[in-house]
């Protein structure tokens, strides 16, 4: 800034000549009310909302096949969304052939375990009958009998025995490994009885219904594209919302480099693009922690600000409507103020021309709160005073 002395002798009388100093712009100081304002842009969006998402049933991704127009009208009951079915009739038809088979399976596991057993029971009776014969044939009167023909005798005895037991314990395995065998296809076809009920619980389940009236209001994806008819979400996931239109919010995105000073309590003025002529108030209620950018291929950060409407009439307020927005960072009643163009500084400070009489006299001064356009006057002025807005010879008019 020019340095300028204590005393500039510039203004003539009326009537003595032209002064060097005709035509220096001044303005009165005046007091009332200092704002410092920014200004950010953003999208209404509803406090409280019922989430969207996939019918229960399926641990599996869905694709959706069909849904309502994003942000149209929808009724309690009213069908929604539509996900695609073909993966599950497929899958339908493809397990219950798989559950046939299985079941045949197991029939002839059955039927072969009846047949071995059929068999064995025969071996089985026809020992019986030898061994009952061989009981018959007694060998009490030793002289009737050689010698030969008695240990013969006892052992054939011991053979059918040996033979009998032998057989109960082949009965015994081929009901174990039949069991077993059995045992396993039980298994695979628990599984797939599993997979069956699932695919039929996606048939059954293909659709979503309006859980209440409301707007139906497609979900965002992390990289800011909205779920549409393609998408392929999880179970869980949120592909819309329906709003309570009764409380509406203004999320606003402020530059980072513009957020120093905005807080939580703040007066908010906000305008819906479409009605510029409808102003809303509200206030502050959560300003992000950090600031991140708001497009995936443009790296420039952002703060998101939270602004509560006063009031919000369902009639014309609408979720993700686009809004500008005025926050007031800083207000201050009844203060004194001028414009940033009149103040000077160098190294001893800040300072104003002030005129008197037919002089400007610099005058020091202490400044509080500064925008982009005014100052705040802490102390070296008073209200009604007159300053130059430029100095001499750099009249901007």
């Amino acid at each position: 800034m020019k340095y300028f002395p204590v005393l500039i002798s510039s203004l003539a009388l009326a009537g003595c000549g032209k002064s060097p100093l005709d035509g220096v712009e001044t303005v009165v100081v005046g007091n009332g009310l200092f704002e410092i304002s920014l200004y950010a842009e953003g999208e209404l969006r509803a406090a409280e909302s019922t989430p969207i998402t996939p019918p229960p049933g399926s641990n599996k991704p869905r694709t959706i096949e069909w849904m309502v127009p994003d942000s149209s009208w929808v009724t309690r009951g009213d069908l929604v969304a539509r996900f695609d079915a073909t993966d599950a009739q497929r899958g339908t038809q493809d397990v219950g052939i798989e559950l046939s088979k299985l079941d045949i399976q197991v029939m002839a596991k059955q039927r072969e375990l009846e047949r071995l057993l059929g068999e064995l029971g025969n071996e089985l009776d026809l020992v019986d009958v030898e061994k009952l014969m061989a009981e018959q044939f007694s060998i009490n009167n030793k002289l009737a009998y050689s010698r030969y023909e008695i240990i013969d005798a006892m052992r054939d005895k011991e053979l059918l025995d040996y033979r009998s037991g032998h057989l109960e314990e082949k009965k015994d395995t081929y009901r174990d490994r039949e069991g077993a065998e059995v045992g396993v296809l039980s298994a695979v076809r628990e599984t797939q009885e599993s997979q069956y009920e699932e695919h039929k619980s996606q048939l059954e389940n293909s659709g979503i219904y309006a859980p209440h009236d409301g707007f139906f209001v497609y979900e965002k994806t992390w990289f800011g594209q909205k779920v549409d008819v393609g998408s392929t979400v999880f179970p869980g996931n949120k592909i819309a919302s329906i709003p309570n239109l009764e409380k509406i919010q203004a999320v606003l995105n402020v530059l980072e480099t513009e957020a120093v000073g905005i807080a939580k309590g703040q007066v908010v003025e906000v305008v819906i693009d479409a009605f510029p002529d409808r102003p809303l108030s509200g206030t502050i209620s959560h300003v992000s922690a950090t600031a991140s950018p708001i497009a995936r291929d443009i790296p420039v950060k952002f703060f998101t600000v939270t602004v509560d409407l006063d009031k919000a009439d369902p009639e014309w307020i609408r979720p993700e409507s686009q809004v500008s927005a005025v926050i007031a960072v800083n207000r201050i009643e009844d203060t004194i103020f001028i414009p940033n163009q009149a103040v000077f500084s160098d190294d001893s400070g800040d300072w104003v021309l002030v005129k008197e009489g037919r002089d400007l006299v610099r005058r020091k001064i202490r400044l509080g709160l500064r925008g982009a356009n005014r100052s705040q006057i802490v102390s070296g002025l008073e209200r009604d005073t007159r300053i130059a807005l430029f100095p001499p010879g750099e009249n901007k008019s």
